[in-house]
This record gives C-alpha cells, sequence and structure tokens, in this order.
C-alpha cells in the first residue's frame, strides 16, 4: 500500500515514495547508515521485524518495495517482505544486486512488488513475488510511478496515475518542489485512492525521498502524512563514496 515515483535527472534522479499502513501499527525507526561489505546504505526500519520498505545505496542504487495484493499462490505469512532490501542494498552494481536476488529465498512472504534503480547502468529493473514465483521485467530510464492499495492495487493505478499524468502538465514537473506537493495531494478527494491517503484505520504514515546527483546520494524523511508537513523533514541523510560508483559495462 504506497505511491512510488520515479524521475531521472542529468547524472542522477530522484525518488518519492508514501508508505501507507494501519494507523495502529507501531511508527517506525527514521533511517540510519549501516555499513555492510564495505558499502554504506541509510534506510528506515519497522521496530518489530527490522525490515524496510525502501533504501539507497553510496553506489546510488536505490530499492523500493511495495506489497501486493493476495493472489492464489499467497500462502501463509511466515516471514516479513521487509527483509528483502536489506539482503540486497549492499551491492555495489547490478551485476552483482542480480546474483544475490537469484540465490534469494522468498517462501512465506506475501506477495511484493520490488522497483530497484541502477544510475551507472541507467536502468530500472522490476521483480514481482506472487508467493510461489518470482518474474522480473526491465523499465527505460524514464518518469514512472507505482501504485499499491490494500483495496485494490488496479483501482489506486487508476485513480493516483490520472491525477499524476494530470500532474506531468504543471511548469515545476518534475522538480523536488513538486515532487512533494504530488506524494501530499488529496485529489481528486481525500481517502483511499488519493496519493497521499486518508482512512479511518489506514492513511499514509510516512515520506521518503532519495536524490543522487552521480556523487552523493541523500535521503529525506518525513514520519507522518505528507500533506502534514510539505518539504519540512524529521532526518536528512548524505553518502558521499565516489569509490564505490560503479562504471557502467
Amino acid at each position: 500500500m504506497c505511491t512510488l515515483t520515479f524521475i531521472p535527472k542529468p547524472g542522477g534522479y530522484l525518488l518519492g515514495m508514501n508508505r501507507d499502513e494501519s494507523l495502529r501499527r507501531e511508527r517506525a525507526l527514521s533511517p540510519k547508515v549501516v555499513e555492510h561489505g564495505g558499502i554504506e546504505a541509510a534506510y528506515p526500519r519497522e521496530g518489530a521485524t527490522g525490515g524496510t520498505w525502501i533504501a539507497v545505496n553510496a553506489a546510488g542504487i536505490s530499492m523500493a518495495l511495495l506489497n501486493q495484493n493476495r493472489g492464489p499462490n499467497a500462502g501463509t505469512r511466515v516471514r516479513s517482505r521487509g527483509l528483502v532490501i536489506l539482503s540486497l542494498i549492499h551491492a555495489g552494481n547490478m551485476r552483482q544486486t542480480v546474483e544475490q536476488l537469484e540465490k534469494s529465498d522468498f517462501s512465506g512472504m506475501m506477495p511484493f512488488l520490488l522497483a530497484a534503480f541502477f544510475p551507472a547502468e541507467r536502468l530500472i529493473a522490476e521483480w514481482k513475488w506472487d508467493g510461489s514465483a518470482l518474474q522480473s521485467r526491465p523499465w527505460t530510464w524514464r518518469p514512472r510511478h507505482w501504485f499499491s492499495s490494500g483495496i485494490s492495487d488496479s483501482m489506486a493505478t487508476q485513480v493516483r496515475g490520472a491525477f499524476c499524468q494530470e500532474a506531468w502538465r504543471r511548469r515545476d514537473a518534475g522538480s523536488a518542489e513538486w515532487l512533494r506537493k504530488v506524494h501530499a495531494a488529496h485529489a481528486p478527494v481525500r481517502g483511499s485512492f488519493s496519493v497521499c491517503v486518508h482512512r479511518p484505520e489506514v492513511g499514509s504514515v510516512s515520506y521518503t525521498e532519495i536524490a543522487f546527483d552521480g556523487q552523493r546520494a541523500g535521503m529525506n524523511y518525513h514520519a507522518g502524512a505528507p500533506c502534514q508537513a510539505v518539504g519540512r523533514f524529521d532526518a536528512e541523510i548524505f553518502l558521499s563514496n565516489p569509490q564505490y560508483l560503479p562504471a557502467a559495462s
């Protein structure tokens, strides 16, 4: 249950993500820097599982995970989907990421969509897990949105997609300010399918923004509904380690 927006930039990109969750769920921990295998990464964490839904590393690679609705292949939940990114985000390039993913076991996890952004290769990779099989799909390095909803992924895509398509007509489209306003928006009506979700029991509980300029990756994080603090953040983290930046092959 999320909205994810990708905007390519000269030498880098912008990424924005709303996390939609039960309002009774424990508040997540603010992002911190974690080093593993010589590569630093930054991400917020679930207090209970230690997992995450979005991360960026010092090589400029970002990953975001969106829940998908249960289908006929979804079994019983044994492990959190939030653990998926933790096992992948410390890779230094796309090849290492794919190698690690091919060794991963997602059995016992509910369906998810994982989007990964590789600036050196200028490629977007998408993987979908339906509860029993993993399917991959590449995307070109162009602006893109992803939507999910506990009510209906297809309805969220239709309603939010129409709003975002119209928003691209604005004069400031593609800027950081535009991205923040889109993710704080309630059009066409504040509720289940607005980008900033408001339901009695579920809502957008955080907004995360990642910016990479080719040399430095930054993560801005707001804990709370995106509409409550547009452009204001509870945490700002920067990763600058050019030695880890991969060369495109």
